[in-house]
């Protein structure tokens, strides 16, 4: 039953990938431009229903970024190229075309935003996208891709531009990922559904884990520094993989006065009986993730999940680590609004502590350092491995481009090799375009006579 309704929405995708072949960029411009008017139109909608159908974050956070994902996307792709020739340099033209038929994967932390997204950019380069949508957020995931197929329809596009799997599975998922008339894969998920791409014997584009270190040194502006820390971990209670997972100070001294600052604040200090008793229920040790109870929740759903409480104005949980590594499991991705913090006696150590989190759990992904010391900067920068570098800003707000910073908006964040990944980019439009180069001879004919 599976592999009939694959075959058939992969025929059906085949089916308007040929045709949108042939569509202008006049075409393809009106469509995206419905697309983003339905979004803005849904955004909060959909909003809605993802907290309501997942139980993981915050409306009106997904809301915000159901509108980076889609409206923000579209505004800064809408007057680009992605059809015929699409620039010429040195003479040599570049010539656009779509892959075909893409298979997108789409998780349930961020489960309208991430379609929304892939949806936009996927029209804008003339491919045909099959989603498979997390089965905890099918409904509201769903709801999403109707919505933008709807208003690609109604402006012109293939009838079956966008689809999905309406009764989703593992097998299904697979068999989506290792059909023949799939040409590429969008995998934004947990590392078994990134694998699943990678290993289906198609080119695949996928992300890694996050577990992002926030590096706050001595000659940082440590007031801003706080603020970017709160703004960014709390954002739709953690759920970005980019959200910050742990401070790292290069002085005891600024990291009592940091602490202070985070406590008056809004955060909560925990004890070690209490950063015990979070442990014990925040991880999957056996996967090494975080556990499904705790992703996305409140500081105080998180607290009475672990047996204490926490006041109602609390914004985060603070936890003091001992160190960076798998002696300290709270030095691992968290997925929820619970970040911890360490203190070294020098810069070299902080550094090397960031890369040490970054290699425990999250290479290649994003790192952040407050700093005004460009020598400091410069060896963080040179050091890191990361693909996202962000200077004074918030990891969050940073990461995903065009807010604080010039990067591509995406919510597909690239972690190249360091993290198992091809590409290390924030993913965008292009990278779903095939371009033929036409080089034309610069050298005498006369030389062949």
């Amino acid at each position: 039953m599976a592999k009939e309704m694959i075959d058939q929405l992969v025929a059906n995708a085949r089916k308007a990938a040929d045709e949108f072949k042939l569509f202008t960029q006049e075409q393809v411009d009106k469509i995206t431009a419905a697309m983003d008017a339905a979004s803005v139109a849904n955004e909060v909608k959909l909003a809605e229903m993802a907290v309501e159908e997942t139980g993981i974050g915050r409306a009106d956070h997904k809301a915000i970024k159901n509108h980076l994902g889609a409206h923000v996307v579209y505004e800064y792709f809408k007057d680009k190229k992605s059809v015929g020739v699409i620039r010429e340099e040195d003479g040599v033209k570049y010539v656009a075309e779509p892959f075909g038929v893409l298979a997108a994967a789409t998780p349930t932390t961020n489960p309208t935003s991430t379609v929304m997204f892939k949806a936009l950019i996927a029209m804008k380069t003339r491919n045909a996208i099959i989603f498979a949508c997390h089965p905890r957020a099918q409904k509201c995931s769903v709801e999403a891709a109707r919505v933008l197929r709807d208003a690609a329809v109604s402006a012109g596009a293939p009838e079956h531009c966008i689809q999905w799997i309406e009764t989703p599975s593992i097998e299904a998922t697979n068999l989506l990922f290792k059909h023949p008339g799939v040409n590429l894969i969008l995998a934004t998920g947990g590392n078994a559904m990134v694998k699943s791409a990678y290993s289906s014997g198609h080119p695949a584009i996928g992300v890694g884990a996050g577990n992002t270190p926030v590096f706050i040194s001595k000659s940082a502006k440590l007031s801003v520094a706080i603020n970017n820390v709160i703004a960014s971990k709390t954002f739709d209670n953690g759920t970005i993989c980019s959200s910050d997972q742990s401070v790292i100070f290069d002085d005891p001294a600024i990291a009592e006065k940091g602490v202070k600052m985070l406590v008056e604040r809004g955060a909560y200090l925990v004890n070690d009986e209490q950063k015990a008793k979070l442990e014990a229920v925040m991880f999957d040790k056996e996967r090494g993730v975080p556990a499904v109870a705790i992703v996305g929740k409140s500081p105080q759903v998180i607290a009475k999940i672990a047996g204490f409480e926490v006041p109602e104005d609390v914004k985060l949980l603070l936890v003091p680590l001992k160190s960076i590594g798998p002696e300290d499991w709270f030095s691992h991705e968290k997925l929820s609004p619970v970040l911890g913090y360490i203190s070294y006696n020098s810069t070299d150590e902080a550094i090397e502590a960031a890369k040490t989190q970054l290699r425990w759990g999250g290479a290649g992904h994003t790192a952040v350092i407050h700093a005004q010391d460009e020598k400091v900067i410069d060896k963080f920068a040179l050091e890191i491995p990361a693909n996202r570098l962000l200077l004074n800003q918030p990891a969050v707000h940073g990461s995903i481009g065009l807010i604080y910073n010039k990067l591509p908006p995406s919510l597909t964040l690239g972690c190249g090799t360091d993290g198992n990944n091809y590409l290390g980019n924030n993913i965008n439009y292009t990278d779903l375009l095939s371009i033929k180069s036409v080089a034309p001879r610069i050298v005498d004919y006369e030389r062949d006579e």
